[in-house]
């Protein structure tokens, strides 16, 4: 029972430590404060001795989150104030990218699983872009909740095959090159 545990875990995330307890008893130290969403510090170099920041008496490598594991990165790309051509292209780049797998110019395959961002149109409209896999919107904000929305906006995207061809891609369009 408990190796098929330990099996269900490593499907749902293979980076996650795994402690084995009799009666849940467990060193704080393995769930408190763990910084589990940070990259840990770098180790320094004191007096000709390596040192852990994390105070450890021996040395390991850090261990990729499960998104690193699975192969999904993601990136931002920030924009300046679209025009009505560029908001459409942007509107067929993220079909195309979501539904077809592909990016323009790009050979290899992209998976788009979330797709986030706000940028503001050159009539002064505020629009938020949501997406998850291949359904995305993008909607016009109501003047009223506008308040704030700054005039750079930007585009996130979190998927696999996300390399640094794509991101100029999405700049190109953002930016009307």
């Amino acid at each position: 029972m408990v190796n098929e545990t330990e099996g269900i875990i490593r499907q749902i995330n293979p980076a996650a430590p795994i402690y084995r307890t009799i009666k849940g008893e467990i060193d704080l130290k393995h769930i408190i404060g763990i910084s589990a969403y940070r990259k840990p510090p770098p180790d320094v170099v004191v007096n000709d001795q390596h040192v852990h920041a994390n105070d450890c008496d021996h040395y390991h490598e850090p261990l990729p989150n499960h998104y690193e594991v699975r192969g999904i990165t993601s990136l931002q790309v920030t924009c300046g104030i679209l025009d009505q051509e560029r908001m459409d292209k942007l509107d067929k780049w993220i079909r195309t990218a979501l539904w077809e797998n592909r990016v323009e110019d790009i050979p290899s395959e992209v998976q788009i699983l979330r797709c986030k961002g706000a940028f503001t149109s050159d009539k002064g409209v505020h629009y938020v872009l949501q997406g998850v896999r291949s359904m995305y919107e993008i909607s016009e904000l109501p003047s009223f909740e506008s308040i704030g929305v700054p005039d750079a906006g930007k585009v996130v995207l979190i998927g696999k095959g996300l390399q640094d061809a794509v991101r100029k891609s999405l700049e190109r369009v953002l930016k009307g090159q």
